[in-house]
């Protein structure tokens, strides 16, 4: 019998971006070098509703051969999965694991009664921030531990930092292309800085999928020279393209939001950003010492932080060391204890 099965959207044989996919892949890589990868099997939920028709199958099995179930579903199956996962278990006795993706679940759990009731017959949740995991105990969940967002990624030196930085400065979004990440922000506040500075003291690059194309293109219509879509970037090169960079810019009001992985590339690569106080971003961000914080929806005050820093731009300078000091925190060897550490 195995040590532990691992169901999660995987996506085998497809090149995948989001952040599901990449977040159930740096998992299951680093729990397989730390426990052995011959203790670790591999359960795939792609395939939408196909993959749920084959579903109670899949669950015998893992529950049959394994001592502990890991869990990483995405909001379109946690309703089915994490019930049917739970009754079955009545018969095994197994130990099952829930580590949670984004920050959307405290809010989804309030609306259905049956899952909840479900949750509490897990054995651990981990969630990715420290607000998560007060929504979720507040909603009488336990034991929940924090397990925070990680990637395996090269961190930059500080003696790779850059200390000259110069006009005009480049500057990035590195998420995924939708609204509520705050590209539309982004833009008009590089927008207005370099009109009102009569000269492009800014450029920005857009990473990113893009979720909805239209709309996209639209919006990207008749953008000046400075303002430019960049493609997808490879998980192993976001550190090289970011490094680059002078500041990153998240203004995300995203509902769902959880512990960012664009903040993890941010700080490998030595990059303060500039984010929301939203949701879990003022706990991986300190203002002024890791990057600065801004309110949600305020072009305003964004283009104040630009402007700021665009006639200092030792502020960003000086913060760099920090970020890369910080961003060991965030790497999938010490990031999994809390999962490791009950896989007894």
């Amino acid at each position: 019998m195995n040590s532990v099965a691992m169901l999660g959207h995987y996506a085998f044989g497809m090149d995948k971006a989001n952040g599901q996919t990449i977040k159930a892949k740096i998992l299951t890589t680093e729990l397989k070098r730390q426990i052995g990868e011959e203790s670790v099997d591999l359960y795939d939920t792609m395939g939408g509703w196909k993959f749920l028709l084959r579903m109670p199958f899949v669950i015998f099995q893992m529950l049959k051969n394994h001592r502990h179930v890991v869990i990483q579903p995405a909001y379109k199956g946690v309703r089915v999965i994490v019930p049917t996962l739970v009754l079955m278990n009545y018969f095994f006795h197994r130990k099952l694991h829930y580590v949670v993706v984004g920050g959307w679940l405290p809010s989804f759990v309030r609306k259905y009664p049956v899952l909840r009731w479900s949750l509490r017959r897990l054995d651990a949740l981990y969630p990715e921030t420290h607000l998560i995991q007060r929504e979720l105990q507040e909603q009488g969940l336990s034991p929940v531990y924090y397990l925070p967002n990680c990637k395996q990624l090269d961190i930059v030196s500080e003696q790779q930092l850059p200390t000259d930085s110069r006009p005009p400065f480049k500057v990035c979004t590195f998420s995924r292309i939708t609204k509520t990440k705050g590209i539309i922000e982004a833009i008009e506040a590089v927008r207005r800085v370099n009109q009102e500075a009569g000269k492009p003291l800014y450029t920005l690059d857009i990473y990113g999928l893009i979720e909805d194309k239209a709309w996209f293109e639209e919006l990207m219509k008749d953008q000046p020279d400075y303002i430019r879509y960049g493609g997808i970037v490879a998980y192993a090169d976001s550190v090289s393209v970011l490094r680059n960079y002078f500041t990153l810019l998240f203004p995300s009001y995203h509902a769902g939001e959880g512990f960012a992985a664009t903040l993890i590339d941010a700080h490998a690569a030595g990059l303060p950003p500039i984010v929301t106080r939203w949701r879990s971003n003022t706990e991986v961000i300190t203002d002024g010492v890791t990057g600065f914080v801004i309110e949600p929806h305020s072009v305003d005050e964004l283009v104040q932080k630009l402007q700021l820093i665009a006639q200092d731009p030792s502020l960003i300078d000086r913060m760099r060391p920090a970020c890369v000091r910080q961003a060991a925190r965030f790497q999938p060897a010490s990031a999994i204890q809390p999962l490791v550490d009950h896989l007894d």
